[in-house]
C-alpha cells in the first residue's frame, strides 16, 4: 500500500523520517516495501463503506457498498474481518 506522508500527518503527529517509519513498521512483523520518495499517488480514491453483507458463496468474504464520490455507490467484495 502506498500512502502520502502529508496525508498521514493530517491524522497523527509524524516525527520520524519516512525511512525510520518503514523500519519501525518492518520491526512489527509487517513487511514494508521499498520506500519511494517523491513519487506521486495517481488514481487514488478514498471511499466510505455504506453497507456490509455476508457474501452468499463464502463464509469469510463480505459484499460492501462503497461511496467513492460517484453518482452511485460501487460494490466491492472484501475479505477484511474489520471492514465494518
Amino acid at each position: 500500500m502506498k500512502i502520502s506522508v502529508n496525508w498521514l500527518k493530517e491524522y497523527i503527529p509524524v516525527t520520524h523520517t519516512v525511512e525510520e517509519m518503514a523500519n519501525k513498521i518492518s520491526l512489527t512483523g509487517i513487511e514494508s516495501s521499498p520506500v519511494e520518495l517523491g513519487t506521486e499517488l495517481t488514481g487514488l480514491v478514498v471511499g466510505h463503506v455504506t453497507s456490509v453483507k455476508p457474501h452468499p458463496d463464502s463464509d469469510h468474504l463480505k459484499v460492501c457498498m462503497v461511496d467513492v464520490g460517484e453518482d452511485e455507490d460501487i460494490q466491492i467484495v472484501c475479505g477484511a474481518p474489520n471492514v465494518a
